[in-house]
């Protein structure tokens, strides 16, 4: 175990100026994260305000599709939402792991930080894939 904790200080995998450049990093990914939790947070608030708010209109409206708009709307964002959740969540786990394992020279635990990072571009990377195949797709359908 104590070979782990040495291993990449010790053979100069990481000078010092790595790790202030990883520790700047972290404190930038840290506030990132944050503020990606509270935006979590405030759209899953309006998303629940649209429900409610879609319901009440259909009561005065007294139709049916205001009631199927705010709640078609509410589910897409709740999915955009979840969708946010996990890539947020490794931004987290990667700067915590990442500053606790700089700081105590711990390389299982800057291992498992970069681990997080990696996850979180190749979660990002595949959701860009699937929205540009969405686009293409309407572009397609939009055309014929």
């Amino acid at each position: 175990m104590e070979q782990h904790k040495l291993d990449v200080f010790d053979t100069g995998g990481l000078d010092e100026r790595s790790k202030a450049y990883l520790l700047e990093t972290t404190r930038w990914t840290k506030f990132l994260a944050i503020m990606g939790f509270i935006f979590v947070g405030l759209m899953i608030i309006i998303a629940l305000v649209l429900l409610v708010a879609g319901s009440a209109l259909s009561a005065y409206s007294g139709s049916g599709l205001a009631v199927l708009g705010a709640t078609g709307g509410s589910i897409v964002m709740l999915v955009i939402i979840a969708l946010y959740v996990y890539p947020i969540y490794a931004l987290w786990k990667f700067s915590t792991n990442m500053k606790s394992g700089i700081n105590t020279a711990n390389q299982e635990q800057i291992i498992e930080g970069f681990r997080y990072q990696k996850n979180m571009y190749r979660f990002m990377g595949i959701l860009m894939i699937i929205v540009l195949a969405f686009y293409l797709l309407t572009i397609i359908a939009s055309v014929f």
